[in-house]
């Protein structure tokens, strides 16, 4: 049974302005180790970490509260797994909030086009 659904669209240019512009401290604030270290493997990471901003906004709006208390950025980790294939983990109240809801399974379809990236998030119970 889906508890949740939830979508976001990420402009590539502006994750790259953030990155220029903030540096270190904007992906220490928004993204965990693990996805700090995926994505400074890139030759070009801001589509990567646009992927991963997306990822996190889609979570939260599936859960239900968006970005903030319940559900945290750092909270909220996408990597890839072994077949390529992004998995995602909850920790903190992001993983409260998933289990108030009764949700077990995350599912995520994650894709880049030039200038944007998409992700689309399912909670299943």
């Amino acid at each position: 049974m889906i508890v949740g659904i939830g979508v976001d669209l990420v402009e590539i240019k502006r994750i790259r302005q953030l990155i220029d512009r903030f540096g270190d401290a904007f992906l220490h604030k928004v993204f965990t180790p693990l996805e700090r270290q995926e994505g400074m493997l890139r030759y070009n990471p801001a589509p990567y970490f646009a992927g991963r901003w997306a990822v996190k906004e889609a979570v939260a709006k599936a859960l239900g509260c968006g970005i903030g208390a319940d559900c945290g950025s750092i909270e909220v980790e996408t990597c890839n797994g072994t077949a390529g294939k992004p998995v995602t983990r909850l920790s903190g109240n992001a993983a409260k909030t998933m289990e108030k809801l009764g949700g077990k399974n995350i599912h995520i379809s994650l894709s880049h086009e030039a200038n944007y990236a998409i992700a689309y998030v399912i909670l299943e119970k």
